[in-house]
């Protein structure tokens, strides 16, 4: 006889091959489903083993049936890339998943050792009661030497490293000529400076960002276009004013060319993405960006200031005390700027930006929020029953687009 617990059957794709290769969004539940999603992912890349992982559980499923009841199976998706902010989106598909069921014990099916990292967000719910690891078995021709590294260099971050820096050394020896080793140089410094304090990704993460804001149909379409020339003026800029004082010293020179940048780069194509980014939280009601935009805004142009301080006593055309001073000034200015800009904090308020939100209640959605009242700081929204139900400001919370019922 079967028993009534609730069990989850889960599969773990970590770096969204789902999404990437078959266009299949997460969380997947139920059998036919992750059946579904496992056949287009095997189309688009046969070769791919999260197909075998998502059989394996379908697989695990149907033998968990036979003892309980109550069972389902999911696979969980992460962003395409092994880091926080994969495991911040399998949290998230998992609390989904168990609004609307309730699991009390959790079978784990997995391809290798870097899902396994999923384990410890599991248990944070309920226990893991069996793990199965899929191993796909492989001709030994392909698990050759050759395979393997072919497989390697389709990784798009080493995939940066083997071809791309060695990209760049050559395209600029090829344009900078006599400058060719200082160039490499400062390029290979560069990247090991950021890769080494992991700025890498997030220049990445950014510029991802940037250009998937980048739409035609948009308004704010001018600014984020604006940026990139604004971007490519400034390494105009920098090449001029690095080649054409070739009679002062290197040091110096490097110096003087990165200063005349900090217009450029701490202001005009900070404050152009700003706007851009502005107007599209404003666009798609996400107007809760708009405090940390300002913020932002305020913290690149007191770092232009600091910067440009610190550059002139570097080359000794300012002296130490008014560092200091600029620095004990810019933090009364960021102070006073932090301050302010909780007027642009429409958590604390009812406006018409809330229009349109949705309204979660234990996690589920229960509506949209359709009018709002000032006066009575309440918000009308409208669930299943299609009339207006009334919500005052003490009874719920807006959190990242959402209004949160207390």
């Amino acid at each position: 006889m079967t028993e009534t617990k609730y069990v989850m059957v889960v599969c773990v794709d970590r770096d969204n091959d789902l999404g990437r290769k078959a266009n299949v969004s997460g969380p997947v539940i139920g059998r036919k489903n992750n059946l579904n999603a496992a056949a287009k992912l095997g189309i688009a890349d046969p070769g791919e083993s999260d197909v075998n992982c998502i059989f394996g559980a379908i697989r695990k499923f149907d033998e968990v049936k036979k003892y309980y009841s109550n069972v389902e199976i999911v696979t969980l998706t992460g962003v395409g890339k092994q880091d926080f902010e994969s495991d911040k989106e399998l949290n998230e598909q998992l609390d989904k998943v168990l609004a609307d069921f309730p699991a009390e014990a959790f079978v784990l099916v997995t391809d290798g050792a870097e899902d396994d990292q999923v384990i410890p967000i599991l248990q944070s719910r309920a226990h893991v009661m069996s793990k199965e690891t899929i191993i796909v078995k492989q001709a030994s021709e392909v698990e050759s030497t050759y395979y393997t590294i072919k497989e390697a260099l389709n990784d798009p971050y080493l995939a940066r490293i083997v071809f791309g820096v060695p990209g760049i050394i050559l395209v600029s020896y090829y344009l900078f000529g006599g400058f060719s080793l200082q160039i490499i140089s400062l390029i290979l410094g560069v990247y090991l400076l950021l890769k080494g304090f992991g700025i890498e990704e997030k220049i990445i993460s950014t510029t991802r960002d940037f250009f998937q804001n980048i739409s035609i149909s948009r308004a704010s379409f001018i600014f984020y276009v604006g940026s990139l020339f604004i971007f490519a003026f400034g390494l105009y800029q920098v090449y001029t004013a690095f080649t054409e004082s070739l009679e002062i010293d290197l040091f110096l020179r490097a110096i003087s060319s990165i200063q005349e940048t900090y217009f450029v780069f701490l202001f005009l194509i900070p404050f152009s993405f700003l706007i851009g980014k502005s107007i599209d939280a404003i666009h798609f009601k996400k107007a809760f960006y708009l405090r940390n935009y300002l913020m932002y805004a305020v913290s690149t142009i007191l770092l232009w200031f600091i910067l440009d301080t610190g550059t002139l006593v570097l080359i000794g055309q300012s002296d130490l005390i008014w560092f200091i001073s600029s620095m004990i000034s810019s933090f009364v200015i960021l102070l006073i700027a932090y301050n302010l800009s909780s007027v642009f904090d429409v958590r604390k308020k009812v406006t018409e930006l809330l229009v349109g939100l949705p309204v979660y209640e234990k996690g589920k959605i229960i509506g949209n929020v359709e009018k709002i009242n000032r006066k009575e700081k309440s918000i009308f929204f409208k669930g299943k029953e299609k009339e207006l139900t009334k919500i005052t400001k003490t009874k719920f919370k807006v959190q990242k687009g959402k209004i949160i019922l207390s």
